[in-house]
């Protein structure tokens, strides 16, 4: 793991994100509801959480937020993140 950063409410954004909540997001199909969220899941339970850079980018793209940072050809476009319990972000390096 390298890069630190605060995301206080990240985890909150990335859950609503999940639940179609966020004003950007895309009416949910019929299916929501029906089938299992694994990655919903994870963060509703609040411990660590591996993220894809493509996560992330959708959750602020339709929050509103700049998602530049992990479009393709951004600085952080195609990495994996570990949210951990305290709502900080760090870069997954194996």
């Amino acid at each position: 793991m390298k890069r630190r950063e605060n995301a206080t409410g990240l985890r909150e954004l990335l859950i609503a994100d999940r639940e179609y909540r966020l004003p950007g997001c895309p009416n949910p199909g019929p299916w929501f509801g029906r089938v299992r969220d694994g990655l919903l899941e994870e963060l509703k339970s609040g411990g660590p959480v591996l993220v894809g850079a493509a996560t992330l980018m959708c959750a602020l793209l339709h929050a509103g937020l700049d998602c530049r940072r992990y479009a393709f050809g951004g600085s952080d476009w195609g990495k994996t993140f570990v949210l951990d319990a305290q709502d900080r972000l760090t870069e997954y390096v194996e």
